[in-house]
């Protein structure tokens, strides 16, 4: 008889989000191990949908889907947020409703219980099913939930959730933490919970597979240099474009050869930035917006160079699942984050260079040495050795500590 997983994950295949696209490539290989069966949410307006995700999650999982209705005004939608967070500490609370009907009428006759985050809800309803019916239990963590630096929790809200969280650090089995830094953290906010005897740092991961195109050879000389993300709240353009116009000013015919590609939303407040850059340096900025997650990954093989954008912080507890697809596009990458912290510490392992958003003299330095240097960096990019942080390998360790778990280790 095949092992069975119950698998809780708000964000799931066709949602077109970050923690989706991992869902769908964590699923492609996890369901050859186990038979899953997937509580997810229904219908999400706030986020396009990506039916490819769907095919790159597979048919072998077994989705059981709970409404959270939303208006479909995005204003309304606005007001609605406003509204539930006024009545209610925890996210999602009407989904939750939902999905604990649905869990109602499971057997929970389950090897192992698999919960991500975020958001924080999918590890509430985890915690639900591991109180009723006591099976093994891997809570894995994207981001920190209660303690994100950049969504800080305040009054009730904060005391509800930091009272789900230790109840999720005590309870749970095993906890999975994409960076030693979150993890760290964590032991350090929930001392008595044992965090390090029982948690694993495991990284994002990509599929080699999805991945097609290669820069082409430009006849006018373009550069195109790509970033494949959002840029919203405090990761900004604007450290890039300082960057490029310190370098513009003694090496225009390097900005002039520029195309800066930017893959995905731009919050309406940069949308200045980035058009006086383009009339003021004399490069071309091409906003090409949100896109299938299949062709954002083609982007990523058909660009140049490659642009990581992060936050202004001292460390960074963060690593960005796109980085992780930019190693799978076997491109150079510069990295304008902290220096400090696994995004850092792995652009660095691998001999590209990092510059701190707030240092814009050293970011020019590293845009001109890339722009001048480009074809050993090509050359460079393609002798990474990158197996660690394929799907096959890092949801193989993820098997492996639902084993273990099963086996009471």
């Amino acid at each position: 008889m095949s092992k069975k997983m119950l698998l809780i994950s708000y964000f799931a295949p066709p949602i077109l989000n970050a923690e989706s696209i991992l869902v769908a490539k964590t699923l492609k290989f996890l369901s050859r191990e186990y038979a899953v069966d997937m509580l997810t949410v229904g219908k999400e307006s706030d986020f396009k949908e990506d039916q490819f995700l769907v095919e790159e999650m597979g048919p072998a999982v077994n989705v059981i889907r709970a409404a959270n209705p939303k208006p479909s005004s995005r204003v309304l939608r606005k007001v609605y947020r406003e509204a539930m967070a006024r009545l209610t500490a925890i996210d999602n609370p009407i989904w939750m409703r939902e999905a604990k009907r649905a869990m109602a009428n499971l057997k929970g006759d389950y090897d192992v219980l698999y919960s991500r985050s975020q958001p924080g809800a999918s590890h509430v309803l985890a915690l639900e099913a591991k109180q009723r019916w006591g099976i093994p239990w891997v809570a894995q963590f994207s981001d920190p939930w209660g303690h994100n630096p950049y969504h800080p929790l305040h009054g009730k809200t904060k005391a509800v959730v930091e009272q789900y969280e230790r109840q999720v650090i005590e309870q749970a089995d095993h906890l999975i933490f994409p960076t030693l830094e979150m993890r760290d953290l964590y032991a350090n906010v929930y001392k008595s919970a044992g965090v390090i005897e029982r948690a694993t740092v495991l990284p994002h991961h990509f599929d080699a597979e999805l991945y097609r195109g290669n820069a082409p050879q430009r006849s006018d000389g373009t550069i195109v240099m790509s970033y494949i993300g959002d840029f919203y709240g405090l990761r900004s353009p604007a450290p890039l474009i300082k960057g490029l116009t310190i370098l513009q000013k003694h090496r225009p015919d390097l900005v002039k050869r520029l195309e800066l590609q930017v893959v995905g939303n731009v919050e309406r407040s940069f949308h200045g930035l980035l058009e006086d850059a383009q009339q003021q340096l004399g490069l071309r900025v091409n906003r090409v917006g949100q896109v299938p997650f299949r062709r954002s990954l083609e982007l990523m093989a058909e660009s140049d160079l490659l642009l990581l954008v992060d936050a202004p912080s001292d460390v960074n507890l963060f690593l960005s699942s796109k980085l992780i697809d930019y190693l799978g596009a076997y491109r150079p990458i510069l990295g304008i984050t902290s220096t400090k912290g696994t995004a850092g510490r792995l652009l660095n392992e691998y001999g590209w260079q990092v510059h701190h958003p707030e240092d814009t003299a050293a970011i020019a330095e590293g845009l001109e040495a890339y722009l001048t240097g480009l074809p050993q960096l090509q050359e460079q990019a393609r002798q990474m050795e990158i197996d660690r942080f394929r799907s096959e390998s890092v949801v193989a360790e993820l098997v492996r500590i639902c084993q273990r778990i099963q086996r009471g280790q």
